[in-house]
């Protein structure tokens, strides 16, 4: 279970003192110790009672409780999970076969989503809070992988494979302490191939809670990579309407704001689901426009260039902060400042970050699209 940050509030109570003063004046004395006498010529005797006030204040404090380091939200006081390493898993989004098989990727604290092959993508989708027993269609690494898991702290990084000269680094990465590596072993114990229900190569699947027992002692535990908006803290400064922004690739992608939900994505004209029909929804959408260029290892991929800076667009409650992501070293989180140098802070939650070339997206919507989105069920 996980408690909001955003509407986890410190508890005090004060309990306000019961201030009783009771002065009972029958009439004064005189200088003989004897009553005076009243107009109707009778003694009276004067008795004077005070009970001070008395103030007793209690305060409930909240414990301290853990937070997630990938999505800003509490955990349980007794959780463990801040001790665990992230799993950054490679899963496909090539085509209507992959889309068959796309599972568990609901479940994860950030999304990744790369250019691969001129304008297909892939995800990246980064686990930590959530451990499913089935992720995938698991594919093959890339080299700007490296830097995508560089920041993450020696996380697992589960993939199915990849050219020998990829791969060749992607050890070198590894053997220097910066990842974990679980690859497909080909006898189906690391990760499992369904050649019953799916083709080749989309039926590769993880069982991240087994992969972290089996690996997890080598790896580190995770670091955030982004800077959240906590309950004494606010954006510096205002954002605009940002209730959708649709990016041109091979296949057209839309995240259109549904505020009972998130961040809605729309591929292809539906909104995308997994293979047990869970819609892709997030509280965070972050378009960061990076170069991409011709990979050294085959010139029909394409590479990110995720260090340096460059523009950015954060989406967030159906606003949008425009500004500038700066990442000088692979082992940095993302910083997103705006016009004035301040940070944009991400809402606790689960995030989406896209990496686009320029000239490719625009914040506008098709209607019927913004319509489906609206009238589709959670």
């Amino acid at each position: 279970m996980q408690f909001n940050r955003r509407s986890l509030l410190a508890a005090g109570g004060l309990i306000s003192a019961l201030v009783l003063i009771i002065v009972a004046i029958v009439a004064s004395g005189g200088d003989d110790g004897e009553g005076d006498l009243d107009a109707g010529g009778t003694t009276t005797t004067t008795t004077s009672t005070t009970v001070e006030s008395t103030t007793t204040t209690s305060t409930t404090t909240l414990p301290d409780l853990p937070i997630a380091p990938l999505t800003g939200l509490f955990l349980e006081a007794d959780s463990d999970v801040v001790e665990q390493p992230a799993i950054m898993v490679k899963i496909s989004n090539n085509d209507n076969e992959s889309l068959k098989a796309l599972t568990g990727i609901d479940q994860a604290d950030v999304v990744i989503e790369e250019r691969i092959e001129d304008r297909a993508t892939r995800f990246a989708a980064i686990f930590h809070t959530n451990l499913p027993t089935e992720v995938g269609a698991v594919r093959s690494g890339r080299p700007a992988d490296i830097d995508l898991m560089a920041n993450l702290n020696q996380p697992l990084f589960v993939f199915s494979g990849a050219f020998s000269s990829v791969l060749g680094d992607i050890n070198r990465f590894a053997r220097e302490g910066g990842a974990v590596l679980v690859v497909d072993d080909g006898g189906g114990v690391n990760i499992t191939r369904d050649d019953v229900n799916l083709n080749r190569p989309d039926n590769l699947f993880a069982d991240l809670p087994f992969l972290l027992d089996k690996f997890g002692e080598g790896a580190g535990a995770a670091t955030p990579i982004f800077e959240f908006l906590g309950d004494d803290s606010s954006q510096s400064s205002a954002g605009v309407a940002g209730e959708a922004v649709t990016v041109r690739g091979r296949d057209i992608v839309s995240f259109v704001w549904d505020s009972a939900r998130g961040y809605v994505r729309v591929q292809d004209g539906v909104v995308h689901i997994t293979s047990e029909q869970i819609p892709l929804v997030t509280d965070n959408l972050v378009v960061m426009e990076t170069i991409y260029t011709p990979s050294s290892y085959d010139p029909r991929n394409v590479d990110a260039d995720t260090l340096g800076r460059g523009p950015v667009s954060v989406l967030i409650g159906g606003e949008r902060f425009e500004g500038e992501w700066v990442r000088e070293a692979a082992t940095d989180p993302y910083t997103f400042v705006d016009a004035g140098g301040s940070p944009i802070l991400l809402a606790p939650g689960r995030t989406w970050l896209t990496l686009v070339p320029s000239n490719s997206y625009d914040f506008i919507v098709d209607p019927e699209i913004a319509a489906l989105v609206l009238g589709s069920e959670g």
